[in-house]
């Protein structure tokens, strides 16, 4: 029955030699092909592959006993040809002119993709005849010419960037099944296979190109040396400089959308879901997703919601570019006053500006510490407003009066309010330790109904808050269905008397050509002051010729937080010109009014920058002409109340500096 059966197939071949160890499929049977004067294509329609089983037919292998590795070399090609045939660079060959003088068979290395420099003599990989300029084929005759006869060991070589050299040492490590070195690599490549390996090169040389494209996973002609180098440098360049070379490539393509708003689909495109639901999903690219949303907390500018799942409820947390609306919540202040910090460079913000026109602010959350520790001690009129308890419109016209020192950001007239909280504070806590009342008596009222019913002026609001203040008028209690200050109660009759008798002696106000004399200023800088409200000043009458009344209490007010030019040239031994030079140069400028016309005499707001210029030069200076000044300052005031026949006051002007 044996003798039935067809003879076994002889091979089809004159010559038959062996594979080598470490040479590649192609390279192969592109020698076998060119021994027998065959092509490759002739070889792959007899059934030749290169695989141990089609080898053995062909009678292409020694013995395994005798050959273990190269047997054990084959099964891993054929292998990785089928399990990772993406890794091969089927179109395009490539070698290293240098190792193929060496040794006249074509390495496995050279065959896979994104393999463009040699590990070994740290050159870059040849794809290209320069006699004939054409790429090199798998289909040429011979394995050491090109398909023009040129001889390929004698390619010019030049010199590869040695990062590069490392990453295609790493890739022939995965090729041969050895295990790859943790080191020189930032990024440790431990426990990666070949194609993943691949994977990551493409990822990190594609995505992050900013030049890369539509879709850069989408290699056209990615077989050429010319077309791969890009990729495989940028990539090596970043594993090698782990993570902040990555960080710094995420940074560059958030960059070029830095003038509009976009999401992270928008800015990153496919290469955000690749990290998570693409390619990149396994758990041994966990470090490039944790470097990724390492990035995301400190330099992501736009916004994180809560409904992306990717990412983990502690790295929205932890994000350090936040809303603008939410850093002027943080700091209580508004988003004009936000902007101004932001301009003054205390803040780090990025705006940016939508398809639709709408502007998006980002602020860097950690330098919120730091504002916030310097406006520790300041509040905004919207902050002051919900604290005391009174109406926009009746705190902006009684603000100056009661907090001296409220001004306004960088002194310009329509930038936001910037209010002491102390101060504020203090006054909301007056009466804090008296007892609520549970119902109010006939003889009973409280302040938020004296605002409301009795229509008192700005003057006699503050007045009363003075009065309460220093303990002339006593608070009965607290009202609980009213706010802030609002909650005082008082004594209906006490109250009313003390109305009456309020301002009554014309020694407590003076007009405005009086406080010309008392300030020691010409009356056009006294009307200039008064008129931008640095002295409030109070009509008589509605009628336009009536004068107006400046009271004691303003002007000390005044006094007590602003200074002359004319004092501080006195206090620091130098000419007002020279001093206004002086304090440019430390950013500290006279007062502005809000019309064109200027203020005739300079004069500054006291502030500690202020104080320190004035103890810093004035050491040794006399003060006797200052003092001088002063003193005639208080003469003019006794004058003006002996003319008036009246009692003079209690208190002066202060003599010394606050």
């Amino acid at each position: 029955m044996d003798a039935l059966l067809p003879a076994p197939r002889i091979p089809d071949l004159l010559l038959r030699p062996h594979p080598a160890r470490g040479e590649g499929p192609q390279g192969y049977l592109l020698r076998l092909a060119a021994a027998n004067l065959m092509t490759p294509r002739d070889l792959q329609q007899m059934g030749l592959s290169f695989h141990p089983d089609a080898l053995r037919q062909f009678q292409l292998l020694p013995d395994a006993a005798l050959f273990p590795e190269l047997h054990a070399h084959v099964a891993r090609m054929a292998s990785l040809q089928v399990d990772s045939s993406q890794a091969w660079n089927q179109r395009q060959a490539r070698y290293c002119p240098c190792c193929l003088a060496d040794e006249p068979t074509w390495q496995a290395g050279w065959e896979l993709m994104f393999f463009d420099a040699c590990p070994k003599h740290w050159v870059w990989l040849v794809d290209q005849c320069s006699s004939c300029g054409q790429p090199l084929s798998w289909h040429r005759d011979e394995v050491l010419r090109c398909q023009c006869g040129a001889d390929l060991r004698q390619e010019r070589t030049e010199r590869a960037p040695w990062h590069l050299g490392l990453l295609s040492a790493a890739m022939q490590q995965l090729l041969n099944g050895q295990a790859v070195e943790a080191r020189p690599f930032s990024y440790s490549l431990v426990g990666m296979k070949l194609d993943q390996l691949l994977r990551l090169i493409r990822y990190l040389g594609a995505y992050l190109d900013p030049d890369a494209g539509p879709k850069p996973l989408k290699v056209l002609h990615a077989g050429s040396i010319e077309v791969s180098w890009p990729i495989t440098s940028l990539a090596a360049e970043i594993l090698f400089d782990w993570p902040r070379s990555f960080h710094l490539a995420l940074s560059q393509l958030q960059g070029v959308h830095s003038e509009q708003k976009a999401g992270l689909n928008v800015v990153f495109q496919n290469a955000y879901a690749y990290l998570y639901q693409g390619g990149l999903r396994e758990a041994v690219f966990s470090p490039v997703r944790d470097a990724f949303e390492s990035w995301l907390t400190e330099h992501w500018k736009g916004g994180l919601a809560r409904r992306n799942r990717r990412l983990a409820v502690e790295l929205l947390s932890d994000v350090q570019w936040i809303p603008g609306k939410a850093a002027a919540d943080r700091l209580g202040i508004s988003m004009a006053r936000l902007r101004h910090l932001i301009r003054e460079g205390l803040l780090e913000g990025q705006e940016s500006v939508s398809t639709k026109g709408r502007h998006f602010l980002m602020v860097r959350k950690e330098q919120l510490d730091v504002v916030e520790n310097e406006l520790a001690g300041e509040i905004t009129l919207k902050k002051a407003i919900e604290i005391l308890g009174l109406n926009k419109a009746r705190l902006q016209r009684i603000l100056c009066l009661l907090f001296p020192s409220a001004r306004r950001v960088n002194d310009q007239p329509y930038l936001p309010w910037c209010i002491s909280s102390s101060e504020v504070y203090a006054l909301a806590e007056l009466g804090e330790d008296l007892p609520k009342l549970g119902q109010l008596d006939d003889h009973h009222i409280t302040f938020a109904q004296v605002l409301k019913y009795w229509q008192w002026n700005a003057d006699e609001v503050v007045s009363l808050v003075e009065a309460v203040k220093a303990g002339d008028m006593a608070i009965e209690g607290l009202w609980p269905q009213a706010k802030g200050i609002g909650r005082w109660v008082f004594h209906r009759q006490r109250l009313q008397a003390w109305h009456q008798t309020l301002e009554s002696g014309r020694a407590n106000w003076i007009s405005v050509p009086e406080l010309a004399k008392v300030l020691g200023v010409k009356q056009q800088v006294a009307y200039w002051l008064t008129q931008n409200e640095y002295i409030r000043a109070h009509k008589l009458g509605t009628n336009k010729d009536i004068g107006s009344r400046i009271r004691k209490v303003d002007v000390d007010r005044f006094l007590c937080t602003h200074i002359f030019g004319t004092e501080i040239a006195d206090r620091v031994g130098r000419t007002s010109g020279k001093v206004r030079c002086m304090l440019a140069e430390l950013n500290i400028y006279h007062l502005r009014g809000t019309s064109i016309e200027a203020c005739r005499q300079l004069v500054y707001r006291r502030t500690p920058a202020l104080d320190r210029f004035i103890e810093r030069h004035g050491e040794g200076i006399d003060p006797t002409l200052w003092r001088e000044s002063v003193r005639k300052r208080q003469n003019a005031w006794e004058q003006i109340v002996r003319e008036q026949e009246q009692p003079f006051p209690e208190g002066d002007f202060r003599l010394e500096p606050p």
